[in-house]
């Protein structure tokens, strides 16, 4: 099998890709699995690719033999990496390769919303990336919304909170502790101060009740602030110390990603890029890949847009795209016995596969 070849202005050779798709072959080999779908994701996919910079991620799809699934020993992943150290940067030199199983894709991971199991659902619209396809998937590709959840699955916009929180982003944990301190710090309290005597002037002072809000819990009033309960009958002098200890950590993460080449702006263009494409799928049904805001992303990934202005963006998109859950035009709706006779097909069970219903955009 030989892979495809890209546009032109790709930096991915084609001795890269047909590399790729080799060792995605051997993996399944090895593990006793038949290889199914393998494509280019990331920022081939996405048209963010930057020459020199960027690496080579592709993700795909397998399916266990019976044998393996009778005895249980079938992997739900396999994975490749080219990377000496774990945990380095990424290099343009370095592939990534990440495989699973068709079961593992469309029962767990798609009904969960989960990021990069979306993207591998949309991918076909980009067909220069598509390295190899089975037809036996054409049934899943052109039914989407039959196997996604989205007004619950949360998983782009988790994601790219994800991504924004590790770098404080205004509004976001970070921020939040850091505005807190800086308060609490300016009221000058008494050794035997209490934290209720600031509570709600802390709620009002954040203005996010995402991060911080005041919550009854067994009868008892307490601070929210960034995933945790404080009593309300702390000393302030110890709850400032407490959050003091939690924003150094975040702002550890802020001074790692100076010390490695802006990865802070990547983290920024990755949660940006993820509502873009949440709000796209909520207002089309559908996502095209390359991304259609791809120019805007290099720019941020560039620094040519300064930050805050991206934070704000992120943002409103964040406002959006939980607004548009409830009124959106499209909606998702996990059908579970269509994904189970998807998977039976695949297996060559032959079961009859009912007409979408739901109106899916198709992608050839």
């Amino acid at each position: 099998m030989k892979a495809k070849n890209l546009s032109a202005g790709d930096e991915c050779s084609l001795e890269l890709k047909d590399s790729i798709l080799a060792k995605a072959n051997a993996l399944c080999g090895e593990n006793d699995a038949e290889l199914v779908y393998l494509v280019l994701v990331g920022s081939t996919l996405y048209g963010t690719r930057v020459a020199g910079k960027s690496d080579a991620d592709a993700r795909g799809l397998f399916l266990p033999s019976v044998k393996s699934l009778v005895l249980e020993e079938a992997p739900q992943s396999l994975r490749f990496s080219s990377k000496g150290n774990e945990g380095c940067q990424n290099t343009a030199e370095d592939v990534d390769l990440d495989l699973w199983s068709l079961q593992y894709w469309l029962l767990k991971l798609l009904p969960a919303g989960d990021a990069g199991a979306l993207d591998l659902l949309f991918s076909p619209s980009h067909e220069a990336c598509v390295l190899y396809r089975r037809p036996m998937l054409d049934a899943v590709f052109t039914a989407p919304l039959r196997l996604i959840d989205t007004e619950r699955g949360k998983g782009y916009a988790e994601y790219s909170l994800g991504q924004a929180k590790k770098y404080g982003i205004k509004g976001s944990h970070l921020g939040v502790l850091q505005a807190v301190a800086r308060f609490l710090d300016e009221q000058s309290p008494s050794p035997e101060e209490r934290l209720s005597s600031y509570i709600q002037r802390l709620v009002e002072v954040c203005g996010e009740e995402r991060f911080c809000a005041v919550r009854e819990v067994k009868g008892r009033r307490m601070l929210y602030l960034c995933g945790k309960l404080h009593e309300e009958t702390v000393r302030v002098e110890e709850f400032v110390q407490r959050i003091k200890v939690d924003a150094g950590r975040f702002g550890e993460r802020v001074k790692e990603a100076e010390r490695n080449q802006g990865l802070d702006l990547k983290a920024l263009s990755h949660a940006l890029r993820s509502l873009m494409q949440m709000e796209e799928l909520l207002t089309t049904g559908k996502i095209r890949f390359p991304l259609r805001e791809r120019e805007k992303l290099i720019d941020v990934k560039e620094g040519k847009i300064d930050r805050e202005s991206v934070e704000s963006r992120i943002l409103k998109y964040l406002d959006a795209v939980n607004a548009l859950r409830e009124t959106a035009p499209f909606h998702g709706t996990p059908d579970k016995n269509f994904a189970r006779l998807c998977l039976l097909s695949c297996y060559g069970l032959n079961p009859k596969i009912s007409s979408p219903s739901d109106n899916s955009p198709a992608f050839p």
